[in-house]
C-alpha cells in the first residue's frame, strides 16, 4: 500500500476473518448441488499422495503461539526454508487449505504453491502478504548461524 500505512491486523482479527471465510466455504460445499466427480474419484486407482492439510488437525488457541514460535525459530536457524515455514504455519496454525489461504491473503493458489515449494523469485511485497497473518515480514537477519543462535537464547 503506497502512500499510507495501514493499522496492524491483530491475530484475533485475522483468525476471526479466517473462520468466517471457512464457514462460507463450508456452507457453499454443503449445498445440495451435485458436484462433478474429481479425477481421483473417477479414476479406478488410488492416489499415490495424500494431501498434507487433510491429515492435519487444528492447533488449540493456547498452543498456537508456541507452535508459531517453534516454526519461526526453525526458519531463523536455517532448519526450515521460507516456503516450508509458510506451509507449516498455514497448516499447523491456521489449518487452512491452499485455496482458502490464498483467498485470505489475496494471491493466487499457484503463487502460494510455488512459494511453499521454494520455487520462483517473488517480491518482498508478495512474501509480506503471505506472512502478514502471522505477524511476520521480510527483514534482515544475521548470516552467521552461531550469532543468530546466541541472540535467540
Amino acid at each position: 500500500m503506497k502512500g499510507h500505512e495501514s493499522a496492524p491486523v491483530s491475530a484475533k482479527e485475522t483468525i476471526r476473518k479466517i473462520r468466517e471465510r471457512q464457514k462460507l466455504l463450508q456452507n457453499a460445499s454443503d449445498s445440495p448441488v451435485e458436484k462433478p466427480a474429481t479425477m481421483a474419484e473417477s479414476s479406478s486407482r488410488t492416489p499415490t499422495r495424500q494431501r498434507v492439510s487433510k491429515s492435519s488437525t487444528a492447533v488449540s488457541t493456547q498452543d498456537r503461539q508456541a507452535v508459531m514460535h517453534g516454526i519461526i525459530k526453525q526458519l531463523l536457524l536455517g532448519e526450515l526454508t521460507q516456503g516450508g515455514a509458510l506451509k507449516k504455519l498455514r497448516i499447523e496454525v491456521l489449518n487452512l487449505k491452499q485455496d482458502a489461504y490464498a483467498k485470505l491473503v489475496a494471491v493466487s493458489r499457484k503463487t502460494l504453491s510455488d512459494i511453499e515449494n521454494d520455487k520462483g523469485n517473488y517480491t518482498s511485497d508478495i512474501i509480506n502478504k503471505l506472512f502478514k497473518p502471522f505477524g511476520l515480514q521480510v527483514g534482515l537477519v544475521p548470516v552467521s548461524k552461531q550469532l543468530l543462535s546466541t541472540l535467540l537464547k
